[in-house]
């Protein structure tokens, strides 16, 4: 009992209190509460966890979630989405910790499968650029970004109604919009979803392959290096929906179109920002790349990436009633554990008359603080031979921190039992559950995939202006 309360308090005083802590690259930006190790374990339903010095993998009998050190890449069921900011120490010491706005998107929005009836919506297209404005341009061949877009969202469109959907779009023909229209357009005709479809350009003529963009939550900066972090904007209120969005047409088109997976990515885009129901921005390919220029004018391509938007679509569609539920309860939870949270600041605060008018619940208080014995981790070590050296990233500063996170817990080894995926659990539950069993690999045929090299070349482009 006192163990569960007190990890109900520690979790009530990061949800009211953002802990703050340097982060391990410059591209994390803001501040994060961290979970742990056994937090992840648990939000995942992981059976198994192993660290091969770069990367800690979660498994169970349906899922791999893979988290790389000090990297915002995350591979989910091998697909690759990026993070809001990079994992950081170490699974073996006992000191790995995510942020826990990653781990609240994707244990609430990505990860569930459970699926219910087709909820019927109403789906905005968006034909990026149009008019004067171009947008990006293959010369070999000659091709604007305007023209393909508009070709594109019309098949999507006709793969929706196919499915049932009502479909509205920005625009039908060659004429300039605005960004900002765009965004009133979609609130005009009080549409469910909106969807901008895009060609990207790099100064990399080799670079190709699909992106997805969401918005990044409030005070996180964009995935591409130098992006800024911005402050509350109307597209946050639909983070969870964003997110479950983003995912599902991802990894739809990654699926159906073979195309290279340039990963789930998030970027503070006007008509990301600006809309205020669920949206995203795809990115098909690159029209500075000759070869994926004439890929996606093949009509065939172009029906079988229209037939993966619908599906994702249509994926959200069933998943998004279960997801405004999970929100619901976890934002219940969260108003309930930061009423209990102030109640427990304000029975701290109390002037006390006398030691012995000290009430039952302010002895427990003591107590809970006095109790601070680390748990236990489970750690296998599959080879016998001497473990190979860590990169370790050191511990943020106290003193920018408000709230330090739970002790590191040790490395002894204990037995778990494996189970099936559980239902999602609450918050304040998190740190009830066994802790994984960790298996360190050595040896150079276990190291993950490498991040493709196209991604150190990787350009913004012009999609939009941020």
């Amino acid at each position: 009992m006192l163990k569960g309360y007190r990890s109900l308090l520690f979790y009530a005083a990061s949800a009211l209190l953002p802990v703050t802590a340097d982060c391990v690259s410059a591209d994390c930006g803001g501040s994060a509460a961290w979970r742990s190790l056994q937090h992840v374990q648990n939000a995942i339903g992981a059976t198994n966890c192993s660290w091969d010095g770069d990367a800690v993998a979660f498994t169970n009998s349906r899922q791999t979630v893979r988290f790389y050190h000090s990297r915002r890449k995350a591979d989910i069921n091998g697909v690759t989405v990026w993070l809001n900011a990079p994992p950081y120490g170490s699974a073996p010491k006992g000191d790995w910790r995510m942020a826990g706005i990653d781990l609240d998107l994707l244990h609430l929005a990505v990860l569930p499968e459970t699926e219910g009836p087709k909820k019927s919506l109403h789906v905005m297209l968006d034909p990026g650029h149009g008019g004067s404005d171009n947008g990006a341009r293959s010369l070999d061949p000659p091709v604007n970004e305007k023209d393909l877009t508009l070709e594109l969202s019309r098949k999507i469109g006709a793969a929706l109604k196919d499915l049932g959907f009502k479909v509205s779009y920005t625009r039908t023909d060659d004429s300039t919009l605005t960004l900002d229209e765009r965004s009133r357009l979609a609130r005009k005709k009080k549409a469910d979803l909106f969807i901008s479809v895009h060609a990207n350009h790099a100064g990399n003529k080799s670079a190709q392959g699909i992106e997805t963009y969401v918005l990044p939550p409030s005070g996180y900066p964009g995935t591409a290096e130098g992006s800024r972090a911005r402050g509350w904007q109307i597209g946050n209120r639909n983070d969870y929906h964003n997110t479950l969005l983003g995912f599902s047409i991802h990894r739809e088109l990654t699926v159906l179109t073979d195309a290279i997976d340039r990963g789930l990515k998030r970027q503070s885009f006007f008509v990301l920002r600006e809309t205020s129901c669920p949206a995203v921005l795809l990115e098909f390919g690159f029209l500075s790349n000759t070869e994926e220029t004439l890929r996606m004018l093949d009509p065939d391509w172009q029906i079988q990436s229209a037939a993966a938007v619908a599906a994702g679509i249509s994926s959200y569609a069933k998943k998004v009633d279960i997801l405004d539920q999970s929100v619901a309860l976890k934002r219940a939870k969260d108003a309930e554990a930061n009423e209990r949270w102030r109640k427990y600041l304000a029975e701290r605060a109390a002037p006390q008359e006398a030691p012995e008018q000290t009430n039952s619940a302010s002895r427990q208080d003591a107590e809970l603080a006095a109790e601070s014995e680390p748990e236990t981790l489970t750690m296998v070590v599959s080879n016998p031979k001497p473990m190979p050296s860590f990169a370790v990233v050191p511990e943020p500063s106290p003193a920018k921190m408000h709230i330090t996170a739970p002790p590191p817990v040790s490395a002894n080894i204990i037995k778990t039992t494996p189970a099936e995926l559980p239902p999602r659990l609450a918050d304040d539950e998190l740190s009830s559950s066994p802790l994984p069993k960790v298996t360190i690999i050595t040896g150079t045929n276990t190291a993950p995939v490498q991040i493709d090299a196209l991604l150190d070349f990787y350009e913004t482009g012009k999609a939009q202006n941020p």
